[in-house]
């Protein structure tokens, strides 16, 4: 399993969707398993409140706030 922290300046605002997106890049795209944690003020992480999609051979991660992520990325079904 490999893991990468993204942190909230990171996000792109998006003023006509009013959201905010992560790209992240296409190697990760054949992951069969994919996981976003929200990094908690303690340190700790919890599950994340995102949309997760794949496009222009990207994933695409939506919030409607930015904030700091752990991105877990497993090759293996669970």
């Amino acid at each position: 399993m490999q893991t990468k922290e993204y942190n909230r300046e990171e996000f792109d605002y998006h003023q006509s969707e009013n959201n905010y997106t992560l790209s992240i890049p296409a190697k990760f795209l054949d992951a069969k398993n994919l996981k976003v944690k929200r990094k908690n003020p303690d340190g700790s992480f919890s599950d994340a409140d995102v949309v997760i999609r794949e496009q222009n051979h990207e994933i695409l991660i939506i919030t409607s706030v930015p904030i700091d992520i752990l991105v877990e990325i497993s090759e293996q079904e669970i």
